[in-house]
């Protein structure tokens, strides 16, 4: 039986005020920054409400320009084969998505846990987890990882972007809030910065 082949990597920049310019196989989105929130930590630095923030995704080369809003799809260590088809976004948010990027970054304990230590922590460890935290949200909610920890230069450790339909703003801030709340989700207690941008398309 053949084996699929691997994808590419996609690499991601965030940049304020203009898109780079003739960057191969690329992909650019265009967006007005609504409300940036500082959660845990220092706040993100460089972006205000009304600023211009563009998406540039390219699976040849880490787009160019200013900022450290970066990062790489990698593969997603912590999913079951089994959940993949489960955890599918279906719905699809249109045009006129609301749309969150989250930066973060997790403490030097996080990292230096073994990889299983980190899969049980991410499933709970006897509490609800990540996994089981997000998975009634999985299917309306879209989601992309972007790890930034491996590339110089990158600011933030993760940069999760989501989009979802106006009317699933409340579901939005239910996930958020499950996610942070440590008796849930103990993943939560290795975050030592994290920061939101909400985000319109236009």
């Amino acid at each position: 039986m053949a084996v699929p082949p691997v994808p590419p990597p996609t690499w991601v920049r965030f940049t304020r005020g203009e898109a780079a310019a003739n960057v191969p196989a690329s992909k650019v989105d265009r967006y007005r920054v609504e409300d940036v929130r500082a959660v845990r930590g220092a706040p993100l630095d460089g972006l205000a409400k009304g600023d211009e923030l563009y998406r540039t995704e390219s699976t040849e080369v880490l787009p160019p320009g200013a900022g450290n809003l970066i990062g790489v799809v990698q593969q997603l260590v912590y999913m079951r084969s089994s959940e993949r088809a489960e955890l599918a976004t279906t719905e699809v948010p249109g045009p006129n998505a609301i749309c969150v990027l989250i930066a973060m970054n997790k403490s030097a304990a996080w990292w230096q846990l073994a990889l299983d230590e980190r899969d049980a922590m991410f499933r709970g460890s006897g509490r609800p987890g990540h996994v089981e935290v997000g998975r009634p949200y999985a299917r309306t909610i879209t989601r992309r990882l972007y790890h930034g920890r491996p590339l110089p230069g990158a600011g933030w450790d993760l940069l999760t972007y989501f989009e979802f339909l106006p009317e699933r703003r409340d579901d939005f801030v239910k996930l958020l809030a499950g996610l942070r709340d440590p008796a849930k989700n103990p993943e939560w207690s290795y975050v030592e910065r994290e920061s939101e941008v909400w985000l319109a398309r236009f």
